[in-house]
Parts: structure tokens; C-alpha cells; sequence
């Protein structure tokens, strides 16, 4: 399995405070900067994108993903969360006024884009991938994604605070090489990260409690002027297996 980090941290680097991830060229986790991170070409493959969660940062490039390739030969895109996230999408985002309906465009027979309802930990099969949406714990209806080839399997738990269902699924996969989780604040801004759903090193290390898989875990989500921050205190956790994804970097599990 392959995957490209298209977006994960605060910074001066473009994209970089917009979640995500792309799975072997084809399938996004959040789509917070899929359209500035691609070529056009590249963008024409992204037929299927999962979004966690209705949050700017995790769907804002998919108006621009439509728009750059609406009129390529045979585009279609399909977008898949659980049914409050879909239900804001089309409310808030593709409602004819914030960007037009692209779920009647060009007709309503064949629409460029379609918003699939998917449900908690049932599973969803796409280009020879298996995902589950899982509910984790943000201040609005989130899910984190297990995604599965006959090979491997990956973990993301998106924006989240303290949660448990995650990782009780996670302590049960057989093939799993790596999650993917978030520390978004300071220790310092413990309450500030309690009140928004999201974690600090401190929560993290918490967290990591739970875990019983001896796997790497990577982080992303670290607020840009905080960023220096919780990498140090990320590092006196001195977990050995824990460490920062990287913006650009193509990983292969």
C-alpha cells in the first residue's frame, strides 16, 4: 500500500495545515489540499476521496478538485462519509451558493459528483481497498478510516480527542503496519485542546496507552505558531516508534 501525505501540518509550507492523504494515487483520506498538492493529470485519478469530518481544513480543496476537472473525459467523483458529514456538505458547501450543486451537474442523470452516505465500521470497497469509517471524538461528528488491501492494513483517526472505540478496533487487526493520529496543541493549551476536540503530547501519551500493537505511529494536525512545541515535548515521551508524518513523503507499507 502506498501512500502520499498530501497535507498534515501547521506552517509556511503551502498546504501543510490542511489534512490529506493519499491512498496508492487513487483513493483521499480528507481533502484539505488534493488539488494543491496534484497535477492536473494527477488529480484526474482521485475518483474516490473519504472525509472524516466537515471541518475547512479537511474538505476545502474539493470545490477546486471538481472545478479543475468537470470537463475531462469521463471524470466523476465520489465522496463518502457518514450521513451528518454529507448532509453538511451538501447544506454548507455544494448548496448553489457557497459552490454550485455538482451532485445535478451536468444533469441529474449523470452527475459529476456523487455524496455516498457510508456507516460507522461498515465497511466500503474501493479499488481493491477495504474501509471502515470509525467514530472518534471531535467537536463534530468524526470519523477516523481503517483501511485494508489483501496486505496491509492502516489506521487514521483524523481530529480527535481522547476516544475509545479506535482503538479498541485497531488492538484487533491482523495485518496492521501503521497509525495515523493527531496532536494538534501544547501541553500548555490543555484546556484549549479539551474544549475542541483534539489532543496535546500529553493526552497523546495517554492514548498510546491503549494501543497494544507494537507499530509505528506517525502524527500530524500541530497548529503552526505551537509546532515547535509539541515536537519537543512529543520527543521526552521517548516512545520509539513515534514520529511526525511528512509533507510531500510517499510512504509504502
Amino acid at each position: 500500500m502506498k501512500l502520499k501525505v498530501l497535507g498534515c501540518f501547521g506552517g509556511n509550507i503551502p498546504g501543510h495545515g490542511m489534512t490529506s492523504l493519499l491512498i496508492n494515487d487513487t483513493v483521499a483520506l480528507d481533502a484539505g489540499w488534493v488539488s494543491g498538492a496534484l497535477s492536473l493529470r494527477e488529480q484526474e485519478k482521485v475518483k474516490d476521496i473519504f472525509i472524516s469530518h466537515s471541518h475547512l481544513d479537511h474538505t476545502c480543496t474539493l470545490p477546486f478538485l471538481i472545478d479543475n476537472n468537470f470537463s475531462a473525459p469521463g471524470f466523476s467523483l465520489r465522496i463518502y462519509a457518514i450521513p451528518e458529514v454529507v448532509a453538511s456538505m451538501k447544506n454548507h458547501l455544494f448548496n448553489k451558493i457557497t459552490w454550485p450543486d455538482f451532485t445535478s451537474l451536468p444533469n441529474d442523470l449523470t452527475p459529476v459528483l456523487k455524496l455516498v452516505e457510508v456507516r460507522p465500521e461498515e465497511p466500503v470497497l474501493v479499488n481493491g481497498l477495504t474501509i471502515r469509517p470509525v467514530l472518534v471524538s471531535h467537536i463534530v461528528p468524526t470519523t477516523g478510516f481503517i483501511v485494508e488491501d489483501k496486505k496491509t492494513c492502516l489506521a487514521f483517526s483524523s481530529d480527535t480527542g481522547p476516544t475509545h472505540r479506535f482503538w479498541e478496533i485497531v488492538n484487533g487487526l491482523k495485518n496492521l503496519k501503521a497509525i495515523i493520529t493527531e496532536t494538534s496543541f501544547p501541553d500548555e493549551f490543555q484546556d484549549l485542546a479539551d474544549v475542541s476536540g483534539h489532543l496535546t503530547p500529553s493526552t497523546l501519551d495517554v492514548e498510546l496507552e491503549k494501543l497494544e500493537k507494537d507499530v509505528p505511529v506517525y502524527l500530524y494536525g500541530g497548529k503552526p505558531k505551537h509546532l515547535k512545541a509539541i515536537k519537543k515535548q512529543v520527543a521526552a515521551l521517548k516512545r520509539k516508534k513515534l514520529t511526525f508524518l511528512e509533507q510531500g513523503k510517499t510512504y509504502r507499507f
